[in-house]
């Protein structure tokens, strides 16, 4: 999400807390002009939803990036494992051509690209499953079985199809960020009908002190750092909706 739409986000935050805040809520909740009641509701709920909203949004991301660095660690280190001891199986076999195949360090493991890690996992499992179909007893005395051959596989599965899915993350990504315009627009149509309502407000009691904390929260402030602070008016433009 664009800086402008986190430092928007972050307004309407501070104001639902100033409406949330027991000490200025005699001045203006229930009190005429009670469309600001109303409206108070409205807004809380409109904020919490896009929240979320976001939160999903950068999930849809980080949660991706999250998922094939777990599976890309779990292939590699069980891998590892497993060619190393079925290498030392070749080479007490005199099968040294098959154990250099698959006699990998972890480190080399690690830095093999998504479609070689892929590859090369699929030959040891292959390997893996020829040896045990040969000699299944001698590889028990190694600990490797068919158990093995199964978890290398799911786990080679496992990392194919977290790295086939980037396309389906950002679309779900684009879709939510298209998702946020409408609410944006809400709030801020809520929060200009109730700045408009404010000044009636100055009348209850405590409602100068409320009007003051009111205009104070909904000064826009540019968290990224450059830009400085902005007082957002009701006639201040909608932001287009953030980039995916």
């Amino acid at each position: 999400m664009k800086d402008e739409f986190a430092n928007r986000q972050n307004m309407h935050l501070t104001v639902l807390k100033l409406l949330e805040n027991p000490a200025f809520q005699p001045a203006w909740k229930n009190q005429k002009p009670t469309a600001f009641t109303t409206r108070a509701a409205e807004f809380g709920t409109v904020v919490n939803g896009l929240t979320q909203l976001i939160s999903d949004q950068q999930a849809a991301t980080t949660g991706y990036a999250g998922d094939k660095e777990r599976e890309e660690e779990e292939l590699e280190t069980l891998a590892h494992e497993i060619g190393q001891t079925l290498s030392d199986w070749f080479e007490e076999n005199d099968r040294e051509g098959d154990a250099a195949q698959i006699d990998l360090s972890l480190h080399r493991w690690q830095r093999l690209r998504d479609a070689e890690l892929i590859a090369k996992a699929r030959l040891l499992h292959t390997k893996l499953t020829a040896a045990l179909a040969e000699d299944a007893a001698g590889l028990a005395e190694y600990g490797l079985t068919p158990d093995d051959a199964t978890a290398l596989k799911k786990e080679t599965d496992d990392f194919e199809r977290v790295t086939a899915d980037p396309s389906a993350a950002i679309s779900r990504r684009k879709a939510l960020t298209a998702a946020l315009r409408p609410k944006f627009r809400v709030a801020a149509v809520l929060l200009k009908k109730m700045d408009r309502l404010v000044p009636r407000l100055r009348r209850n009691p405590g409602g100068p002190e409320f009007a003051a904390a009111w205009a104070a929260s909904r000064i826009i402030r540019d968290l990224g750092g450059s830009a400085g602070e902005t007082d957002e008016s009701p006639g201040t433009p909608e932001p287009e909706a953030p980039a995916a």
